[in-house]
C-alpha cells in the first residue's frame, strides 16, 4: 500500500518525466528520418520560385563547362579570376533557365522538336553553334557543317565498346556538353519568343516616335563659362540636419541596398626583398657566362628564361622592343647585351644569327583531313594541285571543297607568327617556297596544303635569343613577411587595436569597406573570395588569421553588418550634405550675378573668373557634353536658347553656366511617321532582349535563394 501511495503522489512527476522522454524520442525521430532533409537542404546551391539547383549538378555543369573551355584553349589552365567568371555566368545562366521555362509555361511558349532539329542540324544552324570553336575551319575561322557533322557522328554513337576507357569517358564528357549546348539553343529560342511577345505588347504611339524625332532634329553651337561649386568654401553655406533628413526622406527610394558585410583589412604585397634583387642579378651574370661559352643556345635560354626561344628572324623593326632593335643594330653575331633590369624583370640578349630575307609573305592555306593511307593523302592532295593547274585559283579550288568557307587566305605572316602558330619546319618551308607554287607540307599538328603568293623585299633580319626572367620573392623573403604580419595580429587581435596600430607597424589599413556575400574579391586583391567568405561566417570584432590570395597576404577585422533594405540617415547623411551645400552654392553664385547686371558672355567671364569655351553639335539627346560631361539642364537650356542671346546665369549638378547660343540648324531630313515608329520599336525590342538574357526582367517578383556563399 505504501508503494501505490508513493506511487500516486508522483503520479504528476512521472507524467512529466515520460512526457519528457517521449517528446526526446519523437524529436530524436524526427532527427534521425529527417537527415536526409537537413542534408538536402544544405546540399542546395539556390532556390528559385520553389525549384533547387543541387550542387552536385551545379558542379558537374561547371566541370563539363570548365573542361571544354581547357580543350578549346589548348589545355590552357583557368586563373582563379576566370574560374569565378564561369561559376557566375554558369549561376545566372541556370537560374535564368528555370525562370524562363516557368514563365514559357505560363504561357504556353516551347520549342519542338524539328524546330530544335533545324537550329542544330538544319537549314537555320543557332549562331551559338556556329561560333564554337570546334565546328570553325582552322584556316578561315568561319563556321565549318562538316566539322559539325563529323561531331554529331563521333557523339550519337550507340555502341562505344571498342574504345579505350579513357576515350569512352571523353565521348560521355562531350555527350553532356553537346546536350548542355542544345539546352542553351532551345533557351536562347524561348528567349527569343519571349522578347518577341514583349515587344510586341510594347507600341510606340504618335507622340513618342515625335518626340524622339525632335530630339535629334534640332542641334545648336554655343559657347559658355561656368564657375565650378568649389570656388566657394563649404563653410560659407549652411545646411542643418532638417533640411538632411528632408532630402533623405523624398529620396528614400534610391538608397535601396542589398545585404553586406563591413570589414577592415590590411593586405601586404607579397614583392622581393633587396636580397632578392641581389641574389637574381648575381645568378643572371653566370646565366651570361654560360650563354658566351655554351654551344647550345637553345637549352640555356629555355632552361632560364621565362619565355621559350622562338627560332625566327625579325626585321629591326618587328622586334619587341627598343632595347632589343638598339642592340642588334651594332652588334655582330655572338654578341650579348645585359643583363639589363627594367622594372622586375632581368633581360639578357644574345644575337644569334643575321640575314637576308623577307619580312612577311602572304599564303593561302588548307589543312588536310586526316587519312588513314599516305595513298589516299597522296591522291587528294594530287587532285587538288591539278585543279589549280588547270587554270582555277586557290580561293576557287577552296570554295569547292565540302562544308567550306572562306577562300584559304590567311593573310601576311612573318616567321615568328608562323612559328607560334604551327612550327618551325612549316615556317621554313613557306619562306623558302616559289612563289604561286602549290605544294603539301607535313607539320606535327597535321598536313597543309599551301601557296605563297607574295613576298615583301629582302630585309637585313635578326635571330635573337632572349633570357626574360622575373625577380620574385624568396621562401626566405616571403616567411618573413608573414611571420611579421602573424605577430602583428596577435599583438593586436582586437578590432580597435587593429585598426589603430597599423600605420606605426608599416602597415595600410583599409577600413569600413562593404562586401557582398557574391562578389568574387575583395579589390584589387586576386582570389580573395576566401576573405569573403570567412567575412559572412563571423560576427563584429573577430580578426581572421592570414589568407594568402594571389600576391598579397589579408588579413581582415569584421566591422559589422549592413542589412537588406534602405539605407539608414546616417549612412548617407554625408551625400546628400554635399548635394544641399551644391544646391546652396549654385544659388548664391547665381544670384551674385543676377545683381551685377552683366551683358556679356566676356563679362560674365571676368566675373566668374573663367575662360569661355566652346561646343559644338549639341542635341537634346547628347549624354555626355565636351568640357562639361553629364549636365542634363544645359542640353534643355541651350536647345531652347536663342542664338545671339544669353542664357543664365543657371545653376547645374556641378557648377553655374552661362551660355551664348552661335548656331542652331535644324535637320532637313523629313519626319516620317512610320519610320521613326520602327526605329524605336527596333530599339525597345533590343533593350528588351538584354534585360531578358541579364535575368534582371525574369527575376522581377522570383522568389530566390542564393547559397553560393556556402560553397565558394
Amino acid at each position: 500500500m505504501a508503494t501505490l501511495e508513493k506511487i500516486r503522489n508522483k503520479a504528476g512527476l512521472l507524467v512529466t518525466v515520460i512526457g519528457i522522454a517521449l517528446l526526446a524520442f519523437i524529436i530524436g525521430d524526427f532527427l534521425r528520418g529527417g537527415s536526409t532533409f537537413f542534408r538536402q537542404s544544405k546540399e542546395k546551391i539556390a532556390t528559385i520560385d520553389g525549384d533547387a539547383i543541387s550542387i552536385q549538378e551545379f558542379q558537374q555543369r561547371l566541370e563539363e563547362t570548365s573542361s571544354m573551355y581547357r580543350e578549346q584553349n589548348n589545355g590552357m589552365t583557368l586563373t582563379d579570376e576566370q574560374q569565378s567568371q564561369l561559376r557566375e555566368s554558369l549561376f545566372e545562366e541556370m537560374v535564368g533557365s528555370i525562370l524562363l521555362e516557368n514563365e514559357s509555361k505560363k504561357v504556353g511558349f516551347t520549342v519542338g522538336g524539328e524546330e530544335l532539329a533545324d537550329m542544330i542540324m538544319g537549314n537555320n544552324i543557332s549562331p551559338m553553334i556556329q561560333q564554337i570553336s570546334y565546328f570553325q575551319n582552322p584556316q578561315t575561322g568561319g563556321f565549318d557543317k562538316s566539322a559539325l557533322f563529323q561531331f554529331l557522328q563521333y557523339v550519337e554513337m550507340d555502341d562505344v565498346s571498342s574504345y579505350s576507357r579513357e576515350d569512352q569517358q571523353q565521348i560521355e564528357s562531350l555527350k553532356n556538353w553537346w546536350d548542355n549546348v542544345q539546352k542553351s539553343v532551345s533557351k536562347q529560342k524561348l528567349l527569343t519568343k519571349f522578347a518577341t511577345l514583349l515587344t510586341a505588347s510594347l507600341v510606340t504611339n504618335s507622340l513618342d516616335a515625335k518626340a524622339a524625332f525632335d530630339e535629334n532634329a534640332v542641334n545648336v553651337d554655343f559657347n559658355y563659362v561656368s564657375q565650378d561649386y568649389n570656388t566657394i568654401p563649404d563653410p560659407d553655406v549652411e545646411v542643418t540636419d532638417s533640411e538632411i533628413a528632408k532630402l533623405y526622406n523624398q529620396r528614400k527610394s534610391s538608397f535601396k541596398q542589398e545585404g553586406a558585410k563591413v570589414i577592415n583589412y590590411i593586405a601586404v604585397n607579397i614583392l622581393p626583398s633587396e636580397k632578392d634583387y641581389t641574389d637574381a642579378a648575381k645568378r643572371m651574370e653566370e646565366i651570361r657566362d654560360e650563354l658566351s661559352t655554351s654551344l647550345e643556345i637553345v637549352d640555356v635560354i629555355n632552361e632560364n628564361s621565362d619565355v621559350p626561344f622562338v627560332d625566327a628572324y625579325s626585321s629591326a623593326s618587328l622586334l619587341t622592343t627598343e632595347e632589343v632593335k638598339n642592340f642588334v643594330a651594332n652588334a655582330s653575331v655572338s654578341a650579348i647585351d645585359g643583363p639589363i633590369l627594367t622594372g622586375n624583370i632581368y633581360n639578357l640578349y644574345k644575337l644569334v644569327d643575321v640575314k637576308q630575307g623577307a619580312d612577311s609573305i602572304k599564303a593561302n592555306v588548307f589543312m588536310l583531313p586526316n587519312f588513314d593511307e599516305e595513298a589516299r593523302l597522296t591522291a587528294f592532295t594530287d587532285s587538288l594541285i591539278n585543279v589549280v593547274k588547270s587554270g582555277k585559283t586557290f580561293a576557287e579550288m577552296y570554295a569547292q571543297l565540302p562544308g567550306s568557307q572562306g577562300d584559304g587566305n590567311i593573310g601576311w605572316n612573318t616567321e615568328t607568327s608562323l612559328t607560334q602558330a604551327v612550327d618551325v619546319k612549316f615556317k621554313n618551308t613557306l619562306f623558302d617556297a616559289n612563289l604561286n607554287e602549290v605544294f603539301v607540307t607535313k607539320t606535327t599538328i597535321g598536313s597543309f596544303l599551301v601557296q605563297v603568293v607574295e613576298k615583301t623585299k629582302p630585309v637585313t633580319k635578326y635571330k635573337v635569343g632572349i633570357i626574360r626572367s622575373e625577380v620574385t620573392p624568396s621562401p626566405e623573403t616571403i616567411n618573413k613577411m608573414y611571420n611579421d604580419l602573424n605577430q602583428y595580429i596577435v599583438k593586436n587581435h582586437n578590432l580597435e587595436s587593429f585598426k589603430a596600430s597599423a600605420a606605426e607597424a608599416g602597415y595600410v589599413c583599409v577600413t569600413d569597406v562593404p562586401i557582398t556575400e557574391n562578389q568574387p574579391n575583395i579589390a584589387p586583391v586576386e582570389n580573395s573570395r576566401q576573405v569573403i567568405r570567412w567575412a559572412f561566417e563571423n560576427k563584429r570584432g573577430a580578426v581572421s588569421d592570414i589568407f594568402e590570395c594571389q600576391d598579397y597576404f589579408v588579413v581582415a577585422a569584421m566591422e559589422g553588418t549592413v542589412k537588406k533594405g534602405i539605407r539608414p540617415l546616417k549612412d548617407v547623411a554625408d551625400i546628400l550634405k554635399r548635394e544641399l551645400i551644391n544646391e546652396k552654392k549654385g544659388a548664391k553664385i547665381v544670384a551674385n550675378l543676377q545683381s551685377q547686371n552683366l551683358n556679356s558672355l566676356e563679362a560674365y567671364a571676368n566675373a566668374m573668373n573663367a575662360t569661355p569655351q566652346e561646343v559644338k553639335y549639341l542635341t537634346f539627346s547628347t549624354a555626355r557634353i565636351s568640357g562639361i560631361g553629364f549636365e542634363p539642364i544645359v542640353n534643355a537650356k541651350a536647345i531652347a536658347a536663342e542664338p545671339g542671346k544669353l542664357t543664365g546665369p543657371f545653376a547645374g549638378k556641378n557648377a553655374v553656366y552661362v551660355l551664348a547660343v552661335t548656331d542652331k540648324k535644324t535637320s532637313e531630313q523629313p519626319y516620317v511617321e512610320e519610320v521613326q515608329k520602327q526605329q524605336l520599336n527596333m530599339q525597345n525590342g533590343y533593350r528588351l532582349m538584354n534585360l531578358i538574357q541579364s535575368n534582371q526582367l525574369l527575376k522581377e517578383g522570383a522568389k530566390i535563394q542564393d547559397n553560393r556563399i556556402s560553397f565558394y
